[in-house]
């Protein structure tokens, strides 16, 4: 058996594997050590994997497996990622795990969690058992919960906290079917921008549904993004809400950095955007917090996306309005762009879409119409030939 210089604890197996051990603690019942084993083909890849640990051990940050609960696992694997997610990503997480998983599940140990523990929680979730209400969750949140804990145990696995996802023996809801996009019509948009004329984030609602851009792109949108002279825009960051505030960031991907063709009417819109906004600046003087924005709140600071998204509500509903969502504002560009006889592949850029399969899915209700009109067009073509 070959053993590691100075490694009492690590040996070389006959497999020609490497094998270490650590003792992490001793079973209360019968004084025996409790050791944690790891493998590897390389001597140097156990060492540092117990070292790892023997550092954990040595803080005191170390939890025997048979003492980790599920509802602190997920709190635990959820910060670890937090830095790697939007802000919203991460909040979604943890509404699930705080409000959805943790008050049925929480206290059970990850080694005793099993399948049919799993399949319980969703199934009631679905039928509306434990909720207060009596109403049943959707089959796409009921999807997310699962996701969140087979995510989560697929980490632990990998952790050498568990040997196996139970999760995966876990049957989830079949996919809904998609709803179709919730979209105006040319005379709504109308009816909205006429309502929302004199509102003081008008040109945020004007811009929504001329661009097709995101609100946090929107929010984000500063004067020297805005070529003048060629009539473009670009698009080059995003506001969001993160626990220390608004902040500034790239757009959700390298798509996303991208150039919006504008008409003169926009042009026009913005401009006036720039009169008003040098007005108030003068009004205030040293109290405006100039940051460039073509849209910002009474000191210039960038606006809360909420605050959008709730005058946007009470305009709509002013206007007698179908409902739908502000994102939908951005479908309801797209569709109506494709219907004016828009070109697919420059939607896609526009709308910047990492590819244009993305942009054919999305907006398949509005491909299909063109398609018919596509055959329409064809046979007139024939008939004009006179075959």
């Amino acid at each position: 058996m070959a053993r590691g210089d100075g490694e009492g604890t690590i040996y070389k197996r006959k497999d020609g594997r490497w094998c270490g051990q650590v003792t992490v603690g001793t079973n209360p019942q019968t004084g025996r050590p409790i050791r944690k084993t790891f493998y590897g083909d390389k001597r140097k890849e156990v060492a540092r994997e117990m070292t790892k640990l023997k550092q954990k051990l040595f803080e005191g940050s170390y939890i025997k497996q048979s003492e980790i609960k599920l509802g602190d696992w997920l709190t635990r694997w959820n910060e670890g990622r937090k830095s790697q997610l939007a802000y919203n990503t991460y909040r979604a997480y943890k509404v699930w795990i705080e409000k959805h998983i943790k008050p049925k599940l929480g206290e059970v140990k990850l080694r005793e969690l099993n399948a049919r523990q799993i399949q319980d929680l969703l199934n009631k979730k679905l039928d509306g058992e434990s909720e207060k209400n009596n109403k049943g969750l959707s089959v796409n949140s009921v999807k997310h919960i699962y996701a969140t804990i087979h995510t989560a145990l697929n980490q632990a696995v990998k952790e050498q906290l568990i040997n196996r996802n139970v999760a995966d023996s876990v049957k989830p809801p079949k996919k809904q079917e998609e709803k179709k996009l919730q979209t105006w019509t040319k005379k709504e948009v109308k009816k909205f921008l006429a309502q929302a004329k004199d509102h003081k984030y008008y040109i945020i609602y004007f811009l929504a549904v001329n661009t097709g851009m995101r609100r946090g792109e929107l929010l984000g949108l500063k004067w020297e993004d805005i070529d003048f002279n060629k009539n473009k825009i670009k698009v080059k960051r995003q506001v969001q809400r993160t626990d220390k505030g608004l902040i500034f960031k790239k757009p959700k991907s390298k798509a996303g950095n991208r150039i919006i063709p504008i008409t003169k009417n926009i042009m026009k819109e913005l401009k006036s955007q720039k009169i008003r906004q040098s007005e108030k600046k003068l009004g205030l003087g040293e109290n405006f917090n100039d940051l460039n924005l073509v849209c910002s709140n009474l000191v210039g600071n960038p606006v809360e996306p909420t605050k959008i998204y709730k005058y946007y509500k009470e305009i709509s509903r002013e206007a007698g309005l179908p409902e739908i969502r502000f994102h939908d504002l951005r479908h309801t560009f797209a569709s109506l762009f494709l219907e004016t006889d828009g070109n697919i592949k420059t939607l896609q850029q526009i709308l910047g879409h990492s590819s244009i399969s993305v942009t054919m899915d999305t907006y398949s209700h509005v491909t299909d119409e063109m398609l018919n009109n596509a055959a329409q067009n064809i046979a007139n073509m024939y008939k004009a030939t006179g075959n």
